[in-house]
C-alpha cells in the first residue's frame, strides 16, 4: 500500500518533514503502536539492527539460538509485530527472525529515500545482506502478502538460501486482472484522495475480521499519511513460479480483497512445482490474524519436514 496519502482535517496534505513519515507525530503514533504490538508478543524476544545496502534492518527474534532458522517478512504497510498471533508456536522449535521490511513504516531504519528495493531481485539482494549478518546460510521463510512477493522473489533468485516456503495470501500470485481490480482504486484515491475512499481501501486490505479490525485500523489510517519507499508486487510470471525449488505451502483466504478470487491464485500457485494449497472460506488478506490457530498449527506442521 504504498504511496498513499490522507487528507488531514483542513483537506491537504499532511507535510512531508520525515522521507517516510512526513511528520514526526506520525513516526511517533505509529511507534507507539509498534510498543503495544510488541508487549503482546506471547514469547521471550530481543530486538536488534543489522546492517544492508540500503540501511539498516530492525529485526525481532525469538526461539532458541540454537535451532534452525526462520525467517519472517510482513505484509506491506506493517510492521513485524503483525506476527505475534503466531509466533509462539513458530519459535518453539525455531529461532525466528522477522524482519522489518526496509523502506516500510516499521523500524527499519532506509539510509537514502532515493534508493530502495523496486524489484524482486533487488528485495533478494537485501535478504541476501541480512542473511549475511545474521550468519544465516538457508532458512525457512513464513511471509505475508508483499512479503510473500518478497519471499518468492528471494526463492527465484538465491534458490541456496531457502529451505522450505510458506506464504499466506501472497501479492504476486493474483493474476493480472485482479492485481488491476487493486491498484485502479489505489490510483483514483492517490489522484482525488478523500476520508471515504481510503476507509475502503482499509476495509479491502483488512477484510470484516473483529479482531484484525480492532488490532490493525488504528495503524492502518496513520500510515495512510505516510509515503513508504516499497516496490509494487506485481504478478510473478509462471516461467519464473516454476524456478521455485523449495517445497511450498500457499494458504489463500475466501475473503481477501486484495488477493481477490483463491480459486485464480491457486490455479496461478500450481506452477511451483512442489507446492501445497490451503483455501480458508472466511479469512482475510491478513489471515495469521483472522485464524491464527490453524494458520500456525499448519505452518508448523508443513515446516517440521527433515532438514534437507
Amino acid at each position: 500500500m504504498s504511496e498513499l496519502t490522507t487528507p488531514d482535517e483542513e483537506g491537504t496534505s499532511s507535510r512531508e518533514e520525515l522521507p517516510i513519515f512526513r511528520s514526526e507525530e506520525n513516526r511517533a503514533k505509529l511507534m507507539a503502536i509498534y510498543d503495544v504490538g510488541l508487549r503482546h508478543w506471547p514469547v521471550p524476544f530481543e530486538t536488534f539492527f543489522v546492517a544492508t545496502r540500503y540501511g539498516k534492518t530492525h529485526v525481532i527474534a525469538s526461539g532458541d539460538r540454537e535451532s534452525a532458522p526462520l525467517v519472517m517478512t510482513h505484509p506491506a504497510a506493517v510492521g513485524s509485530f503483525v506476527w505475534s498471533s503466531i509466533i509462539a508456536p513458530l519459535s518453539e522449535k525455531r529461532r525466528v527472525y522477522a524482519l522489518d521490511t526496509i523502506g516500510d513504516v516499521g523500524r527499519s531504519e532506509l539510509a537514502d529515500p532515493a534508493r530502495y528495493p523496486k524489484k524482486g531481485r533487488d528485495y533478494s539482494a537485501w535478504l541476501d545482506d541480512v542473511y549475511e549478518q545474521l550468519e544465516i546460510t538457508r532458512a525457512d521463510v513464513v511471509a505475508g502478502s508483499m512479503g510473500g512477493w518478497i519471499a518468492m522473489n528471494h526463492a527465484i533468485h538465491a534458490p541456496h538460501r531457502v529451505r522450505r516456503l510458506a506464504l499466506l495470501g501472497p501479492m504476486g500470485l493474483p493474476p493480472w486482472r485482479a492485481t488491476l481490480a487493486v491498484l485502479i482504486p489505489f490510483a483514483w484515491y492517490v489522484m482525488r484522495p478523500t476520508a471515504t475512499k481510503f476507509d475502503r481501501i482499509i476495509f479491502r486490505s483488512l477484510g470484516e475480521g473483529e479482531r484484525v479490525n480492532r488490532e490493525f485500523r488504528p495503524w492502518m489510517r496513520i500510515m495512510g499519511k505516510c509515503k513508504p519507499r516499497t516496490g509494487q508486487p506485481f504478478p510473478i510470471p509462471s516461467r519464473q513460479l516454476r524456478m521455485i525449488k523449495a517445497p511450498t505451502l500457499v494458504i489463500l483466504g475466501g475473503k481477501d480483497g486484495l488477493v481477490g478470487s483463491a480459486t485464480a491464485a491457486a490455479k496461478r500457485a500450481r506452477n511451483i512445482p512442489s507446492c501445497e494449497i490451503e483455501i480458508l472460506p472466511h479469512a482475510g488478506h491478513i489471515m495469521s490474524v483472522d485464524e491464527p490457530d490453524f494458520v500456525g498449527e499448519r505452518t508448523v506442521n508443513f515446516l517440521e519436514v527433515e532438514k534437507g
